[in-house]
């Protein structure tokens, strides 16, 4: 994608004015909202049918509950990592008071 400069300085200053967090996040958000503001051309809007395939060996979805109760409960037997964030470099961390 290319900006003019104009342009690009006014979309940072627009991310700083919302304390968004980077030029994409704020372009995204505009992007996302004048697709879904209802300021868009008729021709422009799309189906989404066609984009969904469905299994020729089951066109009605009749095993559908089955097939995602599966899904989910092969996900849920996979292991998972949990780690605990580390405190921001250079964060202080309290003094304890000295004995004496």
């Amino acid at each position: 994608m290319t900006l003019q400069a104009d342009n690009l300085l006014w979309l940072r200053s627009r991310t700083v004015a919302t304390k968004g967090r980077s030029l994409s996040e704020t372009l995204d958000a505009l992007v996302t909202a004048a697709r879904t503001g209802g300021d868009v051309p008729a021709d422009a809007v799309r189906s989404v049918a066609g984009t969904v395939d469905i299994a020729d060996d089951d066109p009605g979805l009749e095993r559908a509950d089955e097939y995602i109760r599966g899904a989910v409960t092969a996900s849920l037997h996979r292991p998972i990592l949990v780690r605990e964030e580390p405190p921001p470099y250079g964060a202080r961390q309290p003094r304890k008071p000295r004995r004496g």
